[in-house]
């Protein structure tokens, strides 16, 4: 028989199913549920988009602006961090919201995202672009630096920021009154933590429903190219959205600088809320053309002989979950959940995700990490980091679709392909340990301060007197030692000397008689220099053990559509979604929060008295508590897709035929045609 058109759920039409006899088929229904369109309106000129890769095209740059929405704030971190005087903790309530909404929502929705799956999908989309706009909404309220035009003007004791015997002038933080706006700015964090509670209802059902969707659309062989080249249009999000955060800082936060403000100032603000707003604009589009998508493709029709072949469903499982009614969707809840609480394999896959996820909570601070480690400026990292991704995801996901085309695998071939992957990358999240060395010999490194630097060592007799503050940093560098200095206050100098002594807008050349220093002069800025080479290496093994995780990927997405029945996929995914958000994602930037700030060996301290952000961290015990933690994460993990693979049941040889040898009729009596 033809598998095509709309079912009615009748006894007798389900006896004529599992007697293999023709079902008569309901035109107009076959219209209504494989033709694009909405509600009535199903114009003939749609039909031309109404394949399976312009559906993946479109949803995975739904996809990738969702993932760019979110992923910009891992580079905006420091900016708003100082904008808004959030510290660490803070900026990890922004990033939770998203998963402490989202675990809910991929809970209470599973089930019924199983039935009309495209609408839940464009349904999720309109509520990311509404994620994006409240985040953006903080720049209309809050307020920016302005520029500190007397910073660089002489005055009879020396030069604005020295230490002047106990009167600190301040030489790169603005007044006090400017310095407290982001004191003032920091109410405006709820709209950040709102948009992202928003997010995690609205990336729920895409999530959900999405890969179950294109399961639909295609055989096992094409699903692995097809989710390969959905990851590759999604994940490259996260890169495309550090290059963007890092060209989105370089341009002034009112789009129009005024005279004399440029990004090496101070007082700078890139345009961050740039990051938000493209994206949400972006998603509204794309959701609408989503939403005009079928509840069925015709492709589908010709998948769902292949899956009677194999023996993985029936017409009549299918029927039944294209067309269960709210009621019967509710009423199945309790039997599918014990379904898969019962699924030792899937569970074992589920948790192992979960460590994944925990483990790659810490992306969010990469560019921080790079910044610190490296010495590279926050605009540049986007592009360092974000360029080195997009080469990783692409190769990864690339070999992993041609993986998948090599042969019609069985499901549990795939789980230990990914296992294996999994497990031969972990070494590689060390890259970082190969970073740039120090070259100071005392006073304070922002680099690689001592061990037993804080931020009282700031303090001495040498400068007792200076009145300093570690509101704002202004470093200094002693060339003679190669020591760097919070700033010039804190260095003891009472003058310097102008660029060019007729102008005083010329900048600092030195700054001079500084009392703690050994030269007794210092420049501005930080010392040491950049170590290129060892980017480069670092960088590339990077991108090698990215490749090689994600290589596994499609395998991954491919085992989640067969290790539970047909009726259960939607439910497996929202599964997924809650135990990766609770025991992953949820709790990383708490972890990882709590390790970058227990590295800090100098606080922001406002003229309030009150804690902000962090200036300067220990970057050796950064280094080996952000790497390990990972490391352990990812040996864990892998075990546990191991133990998924040895409980995963063991194919019969007739099963085995059927995926590896396109051998096999189909186990219910039907000829396909």
């Amino acid at each position: 028989m033809e598998i095509k058109g709309h079912y009615s759920r009748t006894r007798t039409e389900d006896h004529s199913m599992a007697q293999g006899t023709p079902i008569e088929i309901n035109e107009k229904d076959d219209r209504k549920i494989s033709q694009m369109g909405l509600l009535g309106w199903r114009p003939r000129f749609l039909e031309c988009l109404n394949q399976p890769i312009v559906f993946v095209v479109f949803f995975g740059i739904g996809n990738l602006f969702t993932v760019m929405s979110f992923g910009v704030i891992s580079v905006y971190l420091t900016t708003l961090e100082k904008t808004f005087n959030l510290n660490s903790k803070e900026t990890g309530v922004i990033l939770l919201g998203n998963d402490i909404s989202g675990l809910f929502a991929s809970l209470l929705l599973a089930n019924y995202c199983s039935s009309k799956k495209i609408r839940w999908i464009a349904a999720g989309m309109f509520a990311v672009v509404l994620s994006c706009l409240l985040p953006a909404m903080a720049t209309l309220f809050a307020e920016y630096p302005e520029l500190n035009k007397d910073a660089f003007v002489p005055n009879m004791l020396g030069i604005r920021g020295t230490c002047n015997l106990g009167e600190q002038k301040g030489f790169g933080p603005p007044p006090q009154g400017q310095a407290d706006y982001a004191v003032r700015n920091h109410g405006l964090f709820w709209l950040f933590v709102a948009g992202s509670l928003v997010l995690g209802i609205g990336g729920s059902p895409p999530g959900i429903a999405g890969p179950t969707y294109m399961d639909e659309m295609y055989t096992q062989k094409e699903f692995g190219v097809a989710i390969s080249i959905l990851y590759i249009i999604t994940f490259v999000g996260f890169p495309i959205s550090v290059l963007f955060a890092g060209a989105s800082l370089n341009m002034y936060v009112t789009l129009d600088p005024p005279e004399g403000m440029t990004p090496g100032r101070p007082e700078w603000v890139g345009a961050w809320w740039l990051g938000f707003l493209v994206p949400g604009v972006v998603v509204f589009v794309v959701s609408f053309i989503v939403m005009l998508f079928p509840t069925q493709m015709p492709a589908a029709k010709k998948v769902l002989e292949s899956k009677i072949q194999k023996g993985i469903t029936t017409v009549a499982e299918k029927t039944n979950e294209l067309h269960r009614s709210l009621a019967e969707i509710t009423r199945d809840t309790i039997p599918v959940a014990k379904r898969i609480l019962k699924n030792k394999s899937l569970n074992c896959l589920v948790f192992g995700d979960a460590l994944v996820f925990l483990q790659i909570g810490s992306i969010s601070y990469l560019p921080k990490m790079y910044v610190i480690a490296f010495r590279l400026g926050f605009s540049e990292v986007g592009t360092v980091i974000g360029v080195s991704n997009v080469v990783a995801f692409v190769l990864g996901l690339v070999l992993g679709g041609a993986i998948m085309r090599i042969k019609d695998w069985h499901p549990k071939k795939l789980l230990l392909i990914y296992a294996i992957a999994v497990l031969v990358s972990t070494p590689f999240q060390a890259s970082l340990f190969y970073r740039c060395d120090s070259n100071t010999v005392g006073g304070v490194d922002i680099v690689y301060p001592n061990s037993t630097a804080s931020d009282a060592s700031l303090y001495d007799t040498c400068n007792q007197d200076c009145k300093c503050n570690t509101a704002f940093p202004s470093f200094v560098c002693d060339p003679t030692d190669g020591t760097t200095y919070f700033s010039q206050c804190h260095a003891g100098c009472l003058g310097g000397e102008l660029n060019d002594p007729t102008n005083p807008k010329s900048g600092v050349k030195q700054y001079t008689d500084c009392m703690c220093t050994a030269g007794k002069t210092v420049v501005p800025g930080e010392c040491g220099s950049r170590c290129q080479t060892r980017l480069y290496i670092s960088l590339a093994l990077s991108v090698l053990g990215t490749m090689i995780n994600f290589s596994g990927y499609a395998a991954h997405a491919t085992v989640y559509q067969r290790v539970v029945s047909e009726v259960d996929r939607t439910v497996a995914q929202g599964w997924r979604q809650f135990v990766t958000r609770v025991l992953g994602t949820l709790p990383a930037p708490i972890l990882f929060g709590y390790i970058i700030d227990n590295a800090c060996t100098i606080w922001r301290v406002n003229f309030d008295g009150k804690q902000g952000n962090c200036w300067v961290y220990d970057l050796e015990s950064l280094l080996v508590w952000f790497v390990w933690v990972q490391i352990i994460l990812r040996i864990a993990s892998s075990l546990l897709y191991f133990a998924g693979w040895y409980l995963y049941p063991e194919p019969t040889q007739e099963e085995l035929e059927r995926y590896e040898g396109g051998k096999g009729a189909a186990s219910n009596g039907y000829e396909m045609t």
